[in-house]
């Protein structure tokens, strides 16, 4: 039997696109560890970290978590654009907010840390290993995230962040915990 918890949006995340509401309810069982089968939240874990409930930490491997958040875009990419293509729009929100978020989250656990959105764009200056005008870039996309325009700019994204990533796992192949 799983238990939900209800927890308070904490500052570090709070940001409309993702919380509207300021509490949101999780299970908490499904966070103890990792499983690709975990249906994607909008940062479960880093809820569960920000309000101080034990549960896995996947930034501390984040590296090894990356390659699995970047097999789920793709599978979010073919859906919008055949969304697009459609001219179904007013269909994409949901998929771009998964989106959204799976960058987010693939960036910062690459250089491991959770997820902070609040002052994102100071946050993402401090990282080594992201594509040219991040924060730029997707300021744009969070101003507009059902948009076309915002679609083709976070898919390029990710093809710039995944080149980043390959070339972090070659240097860094060594290294235990990556």
């Amino acid at each position: 039997m799983t238990q939900s918890i209800s927890l308070k949006v904490p500052a570090e995340l709070d940001h409309p696109l993702f919380f509207p509401e300021k509490e949101t309810i999780l299970e908490k069982e499904h966070y103890a560890g990792w499983s690709v089968s975990i249906p994607f939240e909008a940062f479960p874990y880093e809820l569960l970290y920000y309000n101080d409930v034990e549960s896995y930490t996947p930034w501390t491997k984040g590296a090894i978590h990356v390659k699995e958040l970047l097999e789920k875009w793709k599978g979010i990419d073919t859906e919008c654009s055949l969304l697009f293509s459609e001219r179904k729009v007013g269909r994409t929100l949901g998929l771009m907010k998964q989106g959204i978020g799976l960058f987010l989250t693939a960036v910062f656990w690459m250089h491991g840390k959770p997820v902070l959105l609040s002052d994102f764009r100071l946050q993402i200056k401090s990282l080594n290993h992201i594509p040219v005008n991040l924060a730029e870039r997707l300021s744009f996309i969070l101003e507009r995230p059902a948009s076309f325009h915002s679609y083709r700019q976070l898919s390029e994204l990710f093809r710039e962040f995944e080149k980043q990533y390959v070339k972090f796992m070659i240097k860094n192949k060594n290294k235990k915990n990556v």
